[in-house]
């Protein structure tokens, strides 16, 4: 059990769930272009301790095992928070020292956006503390540039639709409908998974977009995805794999 910690901030990074996902092409870049919706699942999510310090201090917390980025434990793609500080660290001209504490209770490769929200978290937090005074346009693009999901949990939305590489977010009206996540226990990164798309040369069969996206569940990438025993009405996998959606 934690202490309790006076000069402690933490931080709720809750995980997402995709519920429609179409893969548009791929641009001259490499660069693929979607459109999805999103939705919060704020029952799962990661939390930040954030303390002052005198240097900046970064560790996580995955299944009881404390690791820092020195220690070689923490991929660089699931490192998305130091991505974040380095990002502001350059934008501002500012250093933050900060002791941070990622405890991760989102599975990674799991299609939920953990680092993703774990770095918008980050970034949110440090434009209000340190009053950097950054507009949401300059948190978009900062975001962004770490991930493509990381828009959408800056925005604050419940639901919305993420269109262009995912990081164009328009509002949508809020579920009635109860999200449950499942596990396939198989874990698929998001950069293995448009390759696979790729080396296929798969092509989208996703229903046109409709604002109700419960009657039009889908996603392409179960089209690679190895096993889709999950598969039931009102279910759809969640980003590139790893999660399934339930509505009920």
């Amino acid at each position: 059990m934690r202490c309790y910690n006076p000069g402690m901030t933490t931080l709720f990074c809750p995980a997402k769930v995709n519920l429609y996902l179409a893969i548009l092409g791929c641009d001259p870049g490499g660069y693929h272009e979607i459109d999805t919706v999103f939705a919060r699942v704020p029952e799962l999510a990661d939390t930040i301790d954030l303390e002052p310090a005198a240097e900046l201090q970064l560790e996580f917390v995955q299944n009881d095992r404390l690791e820092t980025p020195a220690s070689g434990g923490i991929e660089p793609e699931n490192n998305t928070v130091l991505h974040a500080l380095r990002l502001l660290e350059a934008h501002t001209g500012r250093q933050f020292p900060y002791k941070i504490t990622v405890h991760k209770n989102i599975p990674l490769q799991s299609g939920l956006g953990g680092a993703s929200s774990d770095a918008a978290a980050i970034l949110l937090y440090l434009n209000d503390a340190e009053k950097l005074g950054l507009s949401d346009a300059e948190l978009t693009r900062l975001g962004a540039q770490i991930g493509m999901d990381v828009p959408f949990f800056l925005s604050g939305h419940p639901v919305a639709r993420g269109t262009h590489y995912g990081e164009k977010i328009t509002h949508l009206p809020s579920l009635t409908e109860k999200i449950t996540i499942g596990f396939t226990n198989i874990p698929i990164s998001t950069k293995e998974a448009f390759a696979e798309w790729d080396r296929r040369g798969l092509t989208s069969t996703a229903p046109e977009f409709s604002s109700d996206v419960i009657h039009n569940l889908h996603n392409d990438f179960e089209q690679i995805f190895p096993d889709l025993s999950f598969k039931k009405s009102n279910t759809v996998l969640s980003g590139s794999g790893g999660a399934y959606v339930i509505l009920t």
